[in-house]
C-alpha cells in the first residue's frame, strides 16, 4: 500500500478553475506528458502547496489509462511507501515518455523528403527535431540535418550551399524548388508539343 498524505485542504480545492492543470488522460506526442507535468508544476506555485500535497494534487487529474496506471502505480509499492511530487513524477515520466522519445528520436534521424514538397518536409523535420536537440543545437547541425534529407534533385543543387541562417538556407532552397518545377513543367510541354515533319526540298 502506499501514503499520498493528507487530502488537499478545502481551501485548495475550493480555489478558480484557473488553479488547475487540464485532465491527463493519456498521450499522444511525448512532449504532451511533459508539457503537463510542468502545467502542474506552475499550479503548485499558484496554490502553494507543500511538497506533501504535490503527489495527490497531480493524481487527482489523471482520467481514463492515466489514472488506470497510477492505481496500478499505487497498488504496486510496498506499504507505508510515502509518495512525494519526487517519486510520483519519476513514475510518471518513465512511464509515458521515454519509450515515445526513442520512436519520435528514431522518426527524426530516419525523416526523408520523399515525394513530400519541401514545405512539407520543412514541417516534419520541425515537428520531429524536437525529440532530437542534439542534432539542432546550433545552425550548423540544424542545416546538416535538413540536408541529409532533401531529396536527390534539391540535394545536389543545395548540398553545399553556404547560408548564414537556417532560415537564409530553407528560403534558398524553396527557390530551388521552384525553379525546379518551373523548368520540369517547360521540359515536359516541350516533349508534348506536337512535332511538324520538316517540309521535303
Amino acid at each position: 500500500m502506499y501514503n499520498m498524505g493528507r487530502h488537499p485542504t478545502n481551501t485548495a480545492a475550493s480555489r478558480t478553475s484557473w488553479t488547475k492543470p487540464p485532465p491527463f488522460k493519456e498521450a499522444e506526442e511525448p512532449l504532451q506528458a511533459e508539457e503537463w507535468r510542468k502545467m502542474v508544476e506552475q499550479k503548485f506555485c499558484l496554490l502553494r502547496l507543500i511538497d506533501s500535497l504535490k503527489a495527490e494534487y497531480a493524481a487527482h487529474q489523471l482520467q481514463g489509462p492515466a489514472s488506470i496506471w497510477c492505481n496500478h502505480y499505487r497498488n504496486a509499492l510496498p506499504e507505508n511507501t510515502v509518495v512525494d511530487w519526487n517519486l510520483f513524477h519519476e513514475a510518471f515520466k518513465g512511464h509515458f515518455i521515454p519509450l515515445g522519445l526513442m520512436v519520435k528520436h528514431t522518426e527524426f534521424m530516419q525523416l526523408t523528403q520523399d515525394n513530400k514538397t519541401l514545405k512539407e518536409y520543412l514541417h516534419a523535420f520541425n515537428h520531429l527535431s524536437k525529440y532530437a536537440p542534439e542534432f539542432v543545437s546550433t545552425k550548423v547541425k540544424k542545416i546538416t540535418s535538413f540536408k541529409r534529407g532533401l531529396g536527390p534533385k534539391l540535394l545536389k543543387t543545395m548540398g553545399h550551399t553556404k547560408c548564414a541562417t537556417f532560415n537564409e538556407f530553407v528560403y534558398d532552397a524553396l527557390t530551388q524548388e521552384n525553379y525546379n518545377v518551373v523548368y520540369t513543367a517547360t521540359k515536359t510541354r516541350e516533349l508534348l508539343r506536337p512535332r511538324h515533319p520538316s517540309p521535303r526540298l
